[in-house]
This record gives C-alpha cells, structure tokens and sequence, in this order.
C-alpha cells in the first residue's frame, strides 16, 4: 500500500464505522479483515487489475450493499462476501467460514457451493498482495 498515490490510509474517525460494517456482515471476528480495513480503505487503491474491489464503508458500505445484491439476485449462500460489485456477472468472494477467496462466474456458484470449485486465493492477504502486484 506504501506505493498507492491515493488517499489510502483509514482515518480513526472510522473506526467505529468499520466496526459496524464488519459486524452487519457477521465478519467482527475475521482478524484479516479486520486489521486491514482498520487501516486501509480500497476507495482510494489504483490496480492495473481488471477487477474493482469494494471498501468496507467508505464512501457508502460497498462490501454489504454487493452482498446483498448477490444474495437477492444470484442467491449466493450466506457464508460468502462479495468484494467485488458483481458487474459482469461475476463475483470474487469472501469465505465466511474458511477465509478463502473464490474468483468466479455466477454460472459457477452451484459448483461452488458443492465444493468443486478451488479458491483462487488461499486468504484475503494473498488476493490483496495480488491486486497491488505490478505484474500481470
């Protein structure tokens, strides 16, 4: 995050904002997310990736409006977390139950909820270290 040109950093006028957002999305537990959400926010990130990951709640709760989208329109369960916005008809989703991150179509969802679909990336961490990534 060193290297990001936006405002990127979480103000502590947040915090409690954070707090709730993680809490209304059952993740006041999750100490990645957490921890990274408490000083960082995504509003702010530059990526060279074709992906838009979501912030927690800057400027609105980005995180819990996309999972709500999902779960209404898609019916994705409710131990996933969308952090991205869906557009295209594919999500990257947070596993609530094992920290995983899934980079899927919605045709895959019933695949993924069978358990035939493999993570993407194996922890919230390793998809952020990949969306900063210069590499392609």
């Amino acid at each position: 995050m060193s290297r990001q040109v936006g405002k990127v950093k979480r103000s502590p006028d947040e915090l409690p904002r954070v707090s709730a957002c993680l809490a209304a999305l059952g993740l006041s537990g999750d100490q990645q997310l957490k921890e990274f959400f408490e000083a960082f926010k995504l509003s702010g990130v530059l990526s060279r990736r074709p992906h838009e990951l979501l912030d927690l709640c800057s400027p609105t709760p980005q995180i819990e409006e996309a999972t709500n989208f999902g779960r209404d329109t898609y019916e994705i369960a409710e131990n996933f977390i969308c952090l991205t916005s869906g557009e295209g008809e594919g999500f990257i989703l947070y596993s609530k139950c094992d920290g995983k991150v899934y980079d899927l179509c919605v045709n895959q969802l019933d695949a993924l909820e069978a358990g035939s679909i493999d993570a993407t990336w194996p922890s919230f961490y390793d998809l952020i270290e990949w969306y900063l990534s210069r590499d392609l």
